[in-house]
């Protein structure tokens, strides 16, 4: 099976409440997703690598915004706020549908990764509701009336890897770099005053039948120490199969991870920017 992964802890007082990333949680209230011209969303044909279109892609993400009281179209309609681009990852990436979100003028709103695999590492069904559903309600947070992302979240400093042995820190570090911009965050590669910092702890139980269960916590750190929130997975591996070469593993772990920061960060409103702590 994949990493489960869950948000641990979200501490800034400015926060809004923080979704847990793959759960099937309710919708937030309609209110809250309207836009404020009154448009919405045209999603542009999806395709294959062949650049053949994927219709029925395309429909699902339209009748997911709808599920979030957003407007939204298919196909080329000029009479919208924003488009919305669907196109798969290229490998050696891990299996994803990138989503990305751009106003009529071309500028960049948003990047939503949806993966590919189930909870088992294995294929999912290409239109499953509940990878649409997700998807749908990240980029809902991107175009709320007055929402968080008028102020651009902070960049990231991706800090120490730790505890994993063999190759395990050092890939799981190269990964995490890798994927994060791909969630549409900003990277720096030094840690400053105005930037947040990713660390990642790995532990690994001793063997049990055969097999070990692996735990990663990505945390976030603001400026002054104090956590942010964490990103927490696990999952069992053959006992002695990451002593040595983290392969595949490293790159699967950090996609979720990924996946889980840039969704807990986008939920913060960073509109006064990173605050001292009180006293």
């Amino acid at each position: 099976m994949r990493f489960s992964l869950i948000i641990a802890a979200a501490l800034l007082a400015a926060c809004q409440p923080v979704p847990k990333p793959f759960s099937h949680g309710s919708a937030p209230p309609g209110e809250l997703l309207q836009l404020a011209d009154g448009r919405g969303i045209t999603v542009l044909p999806v395709t294959d690598r062949a650049g053949e279109p994927l219709k029925l892609l395309t429909t699902q993400m339209v009748q997911a915004l709808h599920q979030q009281n957003i407007p939204a179209t298919y196909g080329d309609s000029g009479q919208t706020s924003y488009l919305l681009l669907g196109h798969f990852s290229t490998p050696p990436a891990p299996p994803a549908l990138i989503w990305i979100l751009r106003t009529q003028q071309g500028d960049e709103v948003g990047t939503i990764v949806q993966p590919l695999q189930n909870a088992r590492g294995e294929p999912s069904k290409l239109a499953e509701h509940n990878a649409f559903e997700r998807s749908a309600t990240a980029l809902a947070a991107l175009i709320q009336d007055d929402p968080p992302s008028e102020a651009v979240p902070p960049p990231l400093h991706v800090g120490e890897v730790a505890g994993a042995p063999g190759d395990g820190n050092s890939r799981l570090r190269a990964a995490i770099e890798q994927l994060l911009p791909r969630a549409g965050l900003i990277l720096v590669p030094e840690a400053a005053a105005d930037s947040l910092v990713v660390t990642g702890a790995v532990t690994i139980d001793p063997a049990r039948g055969g097999e070990q269960i692996v735990e990663i916590a990505w945390t976030v750190w603001d400026p002054y120490g104090i956590e942010v929130g964490t990103i927490a997975q696990a999952r069992p591996v053959p006992a002695g199969s990451l002593d040595a070469n983290w392969g595949l593993i490293a790159n699967e772990a950090a996609l979720a991870g990924a996946v889980g920061i840039a969704e807990m960060i986008r939920q913060i409103d960073w509109s006064l920017g990173i605050q001292p702590p009180p006293g």
